[in-house]
């Protein structure tokens, strides 16, 4: 559905309100900034390795763990930063990530030795992972319109899609006119514009409902991705059969089914599976990761060829990327403003991927005596393209929808797929490179020119498996998108008045039903409210729509919205459709109350300021928590005072309890509608468990308790004498074994907590002997004979 920018809205906190931030634009200028800085050291420090290491003294082996250790912090602590985020507000995580991403970059820059650089990078990494969650999820919640939406996701997608290039070109300006530690330094540069730009432009936002830290999950999940991303690290550096890569990969793995495992069972989990539920969602976060997997083929091997085949510098190989990204953000724009809203993701991002693996395969036909103007160049344009048409809707797809408390981990969510996606690209390409190009120098030997034949082959090997990246994506888009319908204009009577109450309007959001029909309010002449939203460009919208929803982010269809003047005079009422959206149409200005009440839910309040603008007000509304009472009584109504009522779900949680008191009765107030189980016990007394069903009023529950009863004797021989260790037991009339005892040294036995019924008392010491006896009081006594003397 479009929602039409509004100048001034008061919201209460009953609702969230999509007011358009008056500084958004600039704020994703800050975001845009931050999310370079991050997307930038995947590769900008990678061109100045060689440098550094001279300047510094370490071996090839500290070459990849310079790159390692920004890798392992950052892939590892994604999810965790997420929900940090989440915590403490996105404001405040993306500032820290700011700063101490910067003071990280100053350190590293500064590095008199190996250690003090791989710590800078691990630090780099370790606020990296708190910064990159923290702007998606703030570009997420500060562009809610539609439109505006597409265009700030086209933007930031083409920067996320783009910054590898543009860190080569960047890395290889800086270091070939500066210095190496400038490549480190520039992300200060960066970050001094972007943490003023967050204190002043970017509005604290911070949940109404503030998630708990799920400390065993953040574990397993961080060092579930810790083992992942340091297995395919080790596999770039060793054989894929040393044990340290396979066993940091079955040790990640195997927390990472744990941790999804325990999420299933948390009660505040650090990765909420209803995050991935959604089709779309998994269909988006699919297609960041392969397509992460994808892009490292591009970059890495062409680079390869660029600078060892073709001859370029670093500077040169750099800009010979820049047409790729040009390609990349026009199609950004298109894809997200244009396509997406009017075919759907299902068409668009696959071909999106089609392209991709078009370009792909046309890099395989890349030689030695290839140029760059006739051969290199359309391939990137073509990638650009597809790049351009599937990467920026992915990513606004993955955070669609999703409640606002989990922002932080869903965005989190989209990063750590892009980088264990690079991760597993990086390790694997380069492996099976190598082994390309050992295999092709084997039996090339006669070659003379065999060793650029051999890389170049590893190149070509590389850009086909690439190909099948982007070619499967296409599979997995197709299948788990789902299909847009096509919105038609409702159909409208001669009068101009709408026919259809459930047409969806044009424009609207995949799965968007328009609600009920209007409803002209008595006593308002002429003042009507119409729940069908109105038709884009059909002269008209309303004045007032938005969505219903409960605390789980599920629709409430069915919710009476009423709105009142400053006066407290109704102006219009309307009810919310199936999928909870409404519209409500008046021409009055000024501060207007908005009311939703839906049965089983607390209403819900909201002042709204309306200058003649329409106005998007979502209503979030709780279950109105009822209660249960009533009175607990003995087996001959006598009150209980001191039993204890203890309420369970339906999963079998304890949710609430309570104590008699001195008239017997019990209130437990502040459940959530639905069923449970009250558990009573009292002294003296045969415990019970009775259903209730919860309602948003007070349930009525009275509960009788049984007296508990005691059956005792003796047991002895014909002549009288007591007989010690006989075996008594004791059975119910269905035949159930209720207990066993042993007499004492006086021969006595007992059975306490008794229901009052028929029961069979069987002695055993000698012959055995079966009494039945019926209880029917709080103690009975029943003494046993057993039938012939001691021997």
């Amino acid at each position: 559905m479009e929602v039409i920018p509004v100048a001034t809205v008061q919201a209460g906190p009953s609702g969230h309100t999509h007011a358009p931030p008056k500084h958004r634009w600039w704020a994703l200028a800050v975001i845009g900034l931050a999310q370079l800085m991050v997307v930038l050291d995947a590769t900008i420090v990678n061109i100045a390795l060689p440098s550094a290491q001279q300047d510094l003294g370490f071996d090839n082996n500290g070459r990849q763990w310079i790159v390692t250790a920004y890798s392992l912090a950052f892939g590892s602590l994604l999810l965790l930063g997420g929900r940090l985020a989440d915590l403490f507000g996105r404001k405040t995580t993306f500032i820290i990530g700011i700063v101490g991403f910067a003071a990280a970059s100053a350190v590293g820059g500064a590095a008199n030795g190996f250690t003090m650089l791989v710590v800078a990078r691990a630090v780099q990494g370790l606020f990296g992972a708190l910064l990159a969650p923290a702007a998606l999820s703030l570009l997420t919640t500060t562009f809610t319109e539609p439109k505006e939406r597409a265009k700030a996701f086209g933007i930031f997608g083409a920067i996320a899609g783009s910054g590898a290039a543009v860190g080569l070109v960047l890395g290889g300006l800086l270091t070939e006119y500066l210095n190496w530690r400038w490549t480190l330094y520039v992300n200060d540069v960066i970050a001094i514009p972007a943490l003023i730009g967050a204190v002043v432009l970017i509005g604290r936002s911070v949940p109404a409902e503030r998630p708990k830290l799920d400390i065993l999950g953040a574990v397993l999940v961080s060092g579930g991705l810790f083992g992942v991303v340091y297995g395919f690290a080790n596999a770039e550096t060793h054989d894929w059969d040393n044990w340290m890569t396979w066993g940091f990969l079955a040790a990640g793995g195997l927390l990472l089914v744990a941790f999804f495992l325990w999420q299933a069972r948390a009660k505040h989990p650090v990765l909420p599976l209803r995050v991935l539920a959604d089709r779309d969602r998994a269909a988006a976060l699919s297609t960041v990761l392969i397509s992460s997997a994808g892009m490292f083929g591009v970059f890495l091997f062409l680079t390869y060829y660029l600078q060892s085949t073709l001859g370029y510098s670093p500077v040169k190989n750099g800009v010979a990327f820049l047409p790729m990204v040009g390609a990349l953000m026009v199609m950004a724009q298109l894809s997200t403003n244009w396509l997406v809203p009017r075919i759907g993701p299902k068409i668009v991002v696959p071909v999106g991927m089609l392209l991709a693996v078009g370009g792909m395969v046309w890099l395989t036909r890349l030689d030695l005596h290839s140029s760059y103007a006739p051969h290199v160049l359309p391939p990137l344009l073509l990638l650009g393209a597809g790049l351009g048409m599937s990467m920026p809707a992915a990513m606004s797809y993955a955070t669609l929808g999703v409640r606002a408390s989990d922002q932080g981990v869903a965005s989190a969510a989209v990063n750590t797929t892009q980088q264990v996606g690079g991760s597993i690209s990086t390790a694997l390409l380069n492996t099976l490179a190598t082994s390309a190009a050992t295999d092709y120098a084997k039996h090339h030997l006669t070659d003379p020119l065999v060793k650029a034949d051999a890389a170049l082959h590893s190149y070509t090997v590389a850009y086909w498996w690439s190909a099948g990246f982007f070619a499967f994506a296409v599979l997995v888009t197709v299948l788990l998108f789902r299909a847009r319908t096509r919105a038609s204009l409702p159909a409208q009577d001669a009068g101009g008045r709408v026919r259809s109450e459930t047409t969806p309007a044009a424009g609207a959001e995949p799965g968007a039903v328009a609600p009920a029909a209007a409803e002209t309010v008595p006593g308002t002449a002429g003042r009507t409210a119409t729940a069908t939203l109105p038709a884009v460009g059909a002269g008209g919208a309303a004045a007032i729509r938005g969505q219903v929803r409960d605390g789980a982010g599920a629709p409430v269809p069915g919710t009476a919205i009423t709105v009142l003047d400053a006066t407290g005079h109704q102006l219009a009422r309307t009810t919310s459709g199936q999928d909870g959206w409404y519209a409500v149409d008046i021409p009055e200005r000024g501060s207007l109350v908005l009311i939703g009440s839906a049965s089983g839910y607390q209403p819900q309040v909201a002042t709204l300021t309306l200058d003649g603008t329409p106005v998007s007000h979502d209503l979030v509304v709780l279950p109105s928590p009822g209660g249960v009472a009533g009175t607990v009584r003995g087996g001959d109504g006598e009150v209980l005072p001191g039993a204890l009522v203890v309420a369970t779900d339906r999963h079998g949680d304890v949710t609430a309890s309570a104590t008699t008191g001195t008239g017997g009765g019990y209130r437990i107030g502040d459940l959530l509608p639905g069923d449970y189980t009250l558990s009573v016990s009292a002294p003296g007394h045969r415990p019970a468990a009775v259903p209730a069903t919860v309602s948003a009023e007070t349930t009525r529950c009275d509960i009788r308790l049984s007296t508990a009863a005691t059956l005792w004797g003796t047991v002895h021989t014909q002549d009288g004498r007591p007989l010690e260790d006989a075996r008594v037991t004791l059975i119910d009339a269905a035949g159930n074994v209720v207990g066993t005892r042993t007499t004492s040294v006086d021969g006595g036995y007992s059975f306490t907590d008794l229901a009052s019924e028929q029961y069979t008392v069987i002695a055993a010491g000698y012959a055995p002997v079966a009494t039945q006896v019926t209880v029917d009081g709080s103690r009975a006594g029943v003494d046993i004979l057993l039938s012939h003397k001691e021997a």
